[in-house]
Formats: C-alpha cells, structure tokens, sequence
C-alpha cells in the first residue's frame, strides 16, 4: 500500500504502523510531483491495483468575495489533481486488465450552500469527470467509483481558506461520522466497485436516488 500526503512526518507515521506500506510525500496541485509518484509506486510494487483520490480543501467565500486564484487552487486540488492521478494509473490498469479508482467526493456536490459555491462546485465537476470515467474505463475492466461522505469528524473544517462566515459546516465538524466510518465505505467502493456510495440516506435522496 503506498500512502500519498503533503505531510511527510503524518505519512510515515502511519506507514511506520503498516508493514509492506510506502509513504510518498507529493503535493496534489503540482501535476509533475503526482505522475513522479505514481512513477514511483510502480516501480516499488511493480503493478497498481487502486486509487484512493481523497485529497480536497474547502473554501469559504461569497460569491462577491471570490478570489480568483483561490478559487483556482481549490480547482486545481479537488478537480484537476484527481483527473491527472487517474491519468497517471490508468495506462497500468489497462495493461493489467483491472483496478480500482474510487474519488471520494462529498455530498455537498448535491447542495447548494450559501459561502460554498467554490466547493460544492469543484465537486460537482468531480461527479460529471468520474462518471465519465467510469463509462470510458468499464471495457478495460477498471471501475470507478465515487464516495460522498456527510461531516467527517477530521480537521478538514479548521484547514478550509477563505473568510470566516457566520455558522456554515464548518462549525459542526466534530460531531461528524467517524474517519472510520468513511474508511469502511471507501474499501467497499474498492471491493465492489459500483458507481456510487452514499455515506447516509439524506445525500442519496439529494442525488436523486
């Protein structure tokens, strides 16, 4: 398992307590750095099987106050960086014959949330670019999935840009599902392959299902 972050201490860390496991320092917005990386996961196992595309960052901002290079890095994280990393394992997987790609979304793709426009945005472009996939993908037997989580108890809420409005979802972040919770939905994804999962009723309902 290679385990790909911005923190090079969090990553080995958590490597240190995975036997056989990679840790890989790589920042998601610089493209080089991401083929580089898969690159070298490659090269370390000699095949790969998944993708787990879970980096993202939210932002917090009116529609009057956005930062068009704020909202560019937003893009450019939770937009472009998946579409590259899928670009880089695909080749692999094709030539393999199978694998697994499961972008972990949010179920903010099917809000729409006043402050949030750039996020629940960027996400909405991950379903349509994902989906795609999933069709353009299937006859080489590569599935890709999509995971929409609730609140997730984790710091992604503290780590938002932007301003600081008054309430938004940020502020119930510690009340959220476990990162457990999400984990065990991200390996389903993984094991079976569907197009979609909902972490709760609520967002599928919101998807339309």
């Amino acid at each position: 398992m290679a385990l790909l972050a911005r923190s090079t201490s969090a990553i080995e860390k958590i490597a240190s307590e995975l036997p056989g496991s990679l840790p890989v320092t790589v920042d998601m917005t610089d493209f080089s750095e991401v083929r580089n990386a898969v690159a070298g996961v490659l090269a370390h196992y000699g095949r790969i099987d998944g993708l787990i595309n879970n980096a993202g960052r939210s932002y917090e901002a009116s529609v009057e106050e956005i930062d068009p290079a704020a909202f560019d890095e937003i893009f450019h994280l939770n937009v472009l960086g998946p579409i590259v990393a899928m670009q880089a394992v695909i080749p692999t997987m094709r030539a393999q014959g199978s694998g697994a790609i499961v972008n972990v979304n949010s179920g903010t793709a099917f809000m729409t949330i006043p402050r949030y426009s750039v996020y629940s945005s960027s996400k909405r472009a991950l379903v349509g670019f994902g989906l795609a996939a999933r069709q353009e993908l299937a006859s080489d037997g590569i599935a890709v999935s999509q995971v929409y989580p609730f609140i997730t108890a984790t710091n992604f809420g503290v780590n938002r840009m932007g301003t600081r409005g008054p309430g938004g979802p940020g502020t119930d972040y510690a009340k959220g599902d476990s990162p457990d919770f999400v984990a065990d939905i991200i390996v389903r994804a993984v094991e079976e392959g569907d197009a979609e999962y909902f972490a709760n009723d609520h967002i599928r309902k919101l998807a339309g299902q």
